[in-house]
Formats: structure tokens, C-alpha cells, sequence
């Protein structure tokens, strides 16, 4: 089980180039919501969880950059179909990224676009899988910590199976309470 982010390999290149050349000074939540629906409190058997994701450049000047990244957990029952729009739980946190950068170097677009859309996700994911856990467990659903966010090379379609960007784990009802 995971999620991964894919790039291809001059996404990776340009991400790299802004990342030698940047160094991270702050990570600020700016906002935080969470949800689960009230005839759903409790869940049992598998739960299909799924990942959103949305970057954005806010700023860059001389000598700094700042990113924004919304990363949204979401979950179902295995057996009910997909609604997009209406989730049985979903937590969902916003954060601004600043970065210094090193004297005279400017970023381009596409350094920033690559940086944004891989290496600013990692910087933002184990301040949200904690969040997410510590969401989910006073939600009363007893969900596995969220696994790791991996990097992979893009594949084109031709030459793999689609990969999805949901996974299933197994939830299981609390006695006694």
C-alpha cells in the first residue's frame, strides 16, 4: 500500500536544481478541516483510502520562494461506490513552504513547477500523516498510519497498467465502546 507522485526524468532534473540551491526555513499550516459523516461514525471491514493533492507558487523574490500545498486524505468502504464529491471521512490541511534561496540564483518556471508538484508534497507529508492519524483516531476510525510518499519515474501508458492513487485498509469496528 502507498502513494506515489510521478515525474518524469527532466521533472526530477529541474526539481533538483531548485532543491541544491534552496533550503527550507518554514512550514506553516494554514488551515485544517475535517469531516466524518454522522450515519458513518463507526466503519468496519476495508476501507479504500484516497489522496488529493494541489500546489501552487505563491511567491518568489530575490532571495526566497514560497509554495503552497493542500494534501486531502479521504476515505470509503471498499463495497460503496465512488462519490467524489462525498466522502466518509476526509481531513484535508494547507501549507505555505518557505524556502531561502542561494545569493543570485533564480529559478525558472519549470524548476519551480517540478519543485512544487514533488519536493514540496514530502516536505508537507509527515506533518500530515500525523495530523491525519491523530484526526482520524478522535473521529473514533482506527486508521493504520498512512504509509510513505513515494517518488517514481513516469510511466507512459503504453508500457504499464494504470496505477491508482487509492488504497485499502482494513478497518475494523471498536468493542465495547
Amino acid at each position: 500500500m502507498g502513494f506515489t507522485i510521478e515525474q518524469e526524468k527532466g521533472e526530477v532534473q529541474a526539481a533538483h536544481r531548485f532543491q541544491v540551491s534552496a533550503e527550507l526555513q518554514e512550514v506553516q499550516l494554514l488551515d485544517c478541516t475535517a469531516s466524518v459523516s454522522e450515519s458513518n461514525a463507526q466503519l468496519e471491514g476495508q476501507l479504500r483510502l484516497g489522496l488529493n493533492m494541489e500546489t501552487a507558487v505563491l511567491s518568489v523574490a530575490e532571495g526566497n520562494a514560497r509554495f503552497s500545498v493542500r494534501i486531502s486524505i479521504f476515505g470509503d468502504p471498499t463495497n460503496a461506490p465512488e462519490q467524489p464529491e462525498r466522502h466518509r471521512f476526509e481531513v484535508a490541511c494547507r501549507y505555505a513552504l518557505a524556502y531561502d534561496l542561494r545569493p543570485g540564483y533564480s529559478p525558472s518556471p519549470e524548476e519551480l513547477d517540478a519543485f512544487r508538484e514533488g519536493n514540496a508534497i514530502f516536505h508537507c507529508w509527515p506533518y500530515s500523516r500525523e495530523l491525519v492519524q491523530n484526526m482520524t483516531s478522535r473521529m473514533g476510525l482506527p486508521i493504520p498510519p498512512l504509509p510513505f510518499l513515494r517518488l517514481a519515474p513516469k510511466i507512459t501508458q503504453k508500457t504499464a497498467p494504470k496505477r491508482a492513487t487509492k488504497s485499502a485498509v482494513k478497518v475494523e469496528e471498536k468493542a465495547g465502546d
